[in-house]
C-alpha cells in the first residue's frame, strides 16, 4: 500500500512466527489478520522484524593436471564442476502486499547466482547441473 508517494506499513498484532520457511510454500507464514491499516507511514514494525526462508547452494569443483611429456611446463588438466550440487530448491520471499491473494505465501524460487551460464545472467540455473572441463597450460 502507498501514500503520499511513500510506503504506508501495516500495524502489526502479532501470532506470526519470526521466519518464514519452506512450509509456506503450503501454508501461508502471514495472514492478513495479523495486521491492521497504519494512519502513520511506518506503522508499529520494526526493521527485519520478518525473516524469509534460508538460501542454500553448494558448488563443487574436482580438477586434476597431469604433465604433458616432452613439454617444458605444459600442463593437461581434466575435471568436474557441479553447480547446486545437492539440487537443492530456495524459495523466494512470501508476497508482502496485503492486498494480493497470495500474502503470506512463497509463490515462486530463486535461481542460484552461479552456474554454467555465468553468475547472475537470468537463465533457470536452479537445478543442479554438471559440466565437465579440460584445461592445456603452457
Amino acid at each position: 500500500m502507498s501514500g503520499a508517494g511513500a510506503f504506508v506499513f501495516a500495524n502489526y498484532l502479532g501470532g506470526a512466527p519470526s521466519s518464514c520457511g519452506s512450509s509456506a510454500v503450503k501454508n501461508p507464514c502471514l495472514t492478513t489478520a495479523m495486521f491492521s491499516p497504519a494512519s502513520t507511514g511506518f506503522g508499529t514494525q520494526r526493521r527485519n522484524q520478518f525473516y524469509g526462508p534460508k538460501y542454500f547452494d553448494t558448488d563443487f569443483t574436482v580438477m586434476k593436471n597431469f604433465k604433458v611429456p616432452h613439454w617444458e611446463a605444459a600442463r593437461f588438466g581434466v575435471g568436474a564442476q557441479f553447480f547446486n550440487l545437492f539440487n537443492h530448491p530456495n524459495f523466494d520471499q512470501p508476497v508482502a502486499d496485503i492486498s494480493n491473494s497470495n500474502f503470506g505465501s512463497i509463490i515462486s524460487t530463486v535461481n542460484t547466482p552461479t552456474s554454467i551460464l555465468g553468475s547472475f545472467l537470468g537463465g533457470d540455473s536452479s537445478p543442479r547441473l554438471i559440466q565437465f572441463k579440460g584445461s592445456l597450460t603452457f
